[in-house]
C-alpha cells in the first residue's frame, strides 16, 4: 500500500457500543488513500478484539488492542499518532464521525495553497439517542467555500482570545481537523518529543498548531460530527455536578490533578469551573514549560470568555454558582484589574418545538431525520444534501484581519 494521504485515528475507552459503530462506518468507505488507526483502551479487551477479527485483512487498518494496564487518554492518543503513516492526520472520538471523502476537499485545498499545514472544516453536532435524550435541531452549513486563515489571525485567536466564545476559536487541532506530517513533527520536536504534553489533548494540539503552523485553510462544508453520548465529557459541560465528576475521573485516569500544577499558582481558575478555565490552564502550562507567550490584551478577552462560559448554564442556580466562582477568581487575579470585563448574562433554556428549515444560508433539520439513531445514520441522511467533496469550487476566499480593542 502506498503512503496514505490521510490517517484517521479513533482512540477509545470503555465505550465499545459507540466505537463499533464508528469503526463500521469508516471501514465501509471504499477509499484506498486513507489509513485507519483504532486504539482500544478498555477494561475488557475481548469485546473489541473479537469485533475487530473479521477486519484483519483490511490493509488500511492498524488496530491497537488494549494494553495490560489502563493508559491515560494522553498515552492512548500518543500511541495512536505514533502508529500513523499518512501525510496528514486527524483524530476523532469514539462517539464521533468523520467522512474519509474529506480527502477530496483536502486535495483541492493543497492545489490552491500548496504550503498548507492545517486543514479545517465545518462540523455538525449530534446527541446519541438514549433513555433521556430529546430531539434537537442541527445546523447544516450549505456553503462549500475555502477560506485562507492567516497564521497571524490563528495565533491571535489562540493566544489573545480574539473572537472567542466560551473557548478559543483558533480552529486547527489534530482533533476534528487535519494537520500535515511536517507540522506534527515540528510540534513533536519543539514540545518535548511528544505529540501531546498536556492531559487535555485536543486543546494541547490546537495551541501548538497555532504557535508553529505556517499556513491554514478552512472549508465551509461539514466533514465530521461531534457526537455526544450520555457518557461523554462534552455532555457534562453545562452541568456543574457532572462536570466535577468527569473532572475527578479525568484526574484519576491521568494520575494527576491538573489544578495542583505549580504553574497555576497565580491562575485561580480550576478546571472544574468549565471550558474557559480549562483552556486557560493549558495556556499557562505552555508558557511555563515551553515559553509560549500569550499576546498582549488576552486578559480582558479571557474575562469576557469566562462570562460566556457562565451563560451556558441554563439552570439559574448553576449559573449563579458558576458566575460567583469565576467572579471570585477574577477578583483575586492580577489585582482584580479585569473583573470589569466580566458581565455574565443568564440565558434560560428554550422549550417547545424545534426549528427546521432554511435560515441565513444554513439548513436546520431534526437530528432524528430519516430515523437516525447515531451519527452515522444522521450523516448518511444529510450527506446527499451537501455538495460532493470532489466538486467543491477550487477557489479560496481571503480572510481579513480586523483589529479589536482590548
Amino acid at each position: 500500500m502506498s503512503t496514505p494521504i490521510l490517517s484517521i485515528c479513533v482512540p477509545s475507552r470503555n465505550r465499545q457500543k459507540y466505537f463499533k459503530e464508528t469503526i463500521a462506518f469508516l471501514l465501509d468507505s471504499p477509499r484506498q488513500d486513507v489509513e485507519f488507526v483504532f486504539a482500544d483502551n478498555s477494561d475488557d479487551p475481548a469485546v473489541m478484539n473479537d469485533f475487530m477479527q473479521p477486519f484483519a485483512g483490511d490493509a488500511r487498518l492498524r488496530y491497537l488492542p488494549s494494553e495490560p494496564a489502563m493508559l491515560s487518554m494522553q498515552e492512548n492518543w500518543e500511541r495512536c499518532l505514533m502508529a500513523t503513516s499518512g501525510n496528514w492526520v486527524s483524530v476523532i472520538g469514539d462517539d464521533d464521525l468523520i467522512d474519509p471523502d474529506l480527502i477530496d476537499a483536502l486535495k483541492t485545498a493543497i492545489g490552491i495553497k500548496p504550503d498548507i499545514e492545517g486543514f479545517g472544516w465545518a462540523n455538525l453536532r449530534y446527541s446519541w439517542v438514549g433513555a433521556e435524550s430529546r430531539i434537537h435541531n442541527v445546523r447544516i452549513p450549505l456553503g462549500g467555500t475555502f477560506h485562507d486563515m492567516p497564521p497571524e489571525l490563528v495565533k491571535r485567536r489562540a493566544f489573545r482570545w480574539d473572537d472567542a466564545g466560551a473557548s478559543i476559536t483558533s480552529g486547527f487541532s489534530v482533533y476534528h481537523s487535519a494537520l500535515s506530517r511536517p507540522l506534527l513533527e515540528r510540534m513533536r520536536a519543539r514540545f518535548g518529543g511528544r505529540y501531546f504534553g498536556h492531559p487535555v489533548v485536543d486543546y494541547d494540539s490546537a495551541l501548538k498548531a497555532a504557535a508553529l503552523g505556517r499556513a491554514f485553510v478552512y472549508c465551509a462544508r461539514p466533514f465530521s460530527i461531534f457526537g455526544a453520548c450520555p457518557e461523554a465529557n462534552s455532555s457534562a459541560l453545562y452541568n456543574l455536578k457532572r462536570l466535577r465528576e468527569s473532572q475527578d475521573q479525568f484526574h484519576r485516569e491521568a494520575v494527576r490533578n491538573t489544578n495542583a500544577d505549580p504553574w497555576l499558582a497565580d491562575f485561580p481558575f480550576p478546571a472544574g469551573l468549565g471550558l474557559t478555565a480549562c483552556v486557560g490552564q493549558i495556556q499557562q502550562w505552555l508558557g511555563y514549560a515551553h515559553g509560549v507567550a500569550m499576546q498582549p490584551g488576552w486578559e480582558a478577552n479571557f474575562a469576557r470568555a469566562c462570562a460566556k462560559n457562565c451563560g451556558g448554564f441554563s439552570d439559574p442556580e448553576e449559573f449563579e454558582l458558576a458566575a460567583g466562582q469565576y467572579r471570585q477568581g477574577l477578583q483575586s487575579w492580577r489585582g482584580g484589574a479585569f473583573l470589569r470585563y466580566f458581565e455574565p448574562v443568564h440565558v434560560p433554556a428554550v422549550h417547545g418545538e424545534i426549528f427546521t428549515g432554511l435560515n441565513e444560508g444554513s439548513l436546520y433539520v431534526s437530528d432524528r431525520i430519516g430515523g437516525a439513531t447515531s451519527p452515522s445514520g444522521f450523516y448518511r441522511a444529510v450527506n446527499d444534501i451537501l455538495e460532493r467533496p470532489d466538486r467543491l469550487a477550487a477557489e479560496i476566499q481571503g480572510m481579513k484581519m480586523v483589529p479589536r480593542a482590548a
